[in-house]
């Protein structure tokens, strides 16, 4: 998510609906970043939606998520290697 607002902030875009299946992360975004475990991303998430004219985050189920869900996986299993490799 940090990455997509960061990409559309980039891009000009005004207004965002974020969704994620993610209820946790949907949770400490609505409380401001306070969840220590991932306050750091958080706390970009949060100051990047200070940039949008409007910005909504909206939890959703894993199964409405499916075509998202796969590539974060992805991506994450690739990070993993590269850290592992260096």
């Amino acid at each position: 998510m940090r990455e997509a607002l960061a990409g559309c902030k980039e891009r000009g875009i005004r207004k965002v609906f974020c969704e994620s299946d993610s209820s946790q992360l949907i949770k400490a975004i609505d409380a401001g970043g306070k969840k220590p475990e991932i306050f750091g991303i958080v706390a970009d998430i949060c100051e990047l939606a200070s940039s949008f004219d409007v910005i909504n985050f909206v939890w959703i189920p894993r199964e409405k998520n499916v075509i998202a869900d796969r590539p974060a996986k992805l991506c994450l299993v690739e990070v993993e290697a590269f850290m592992a490799v260096n």
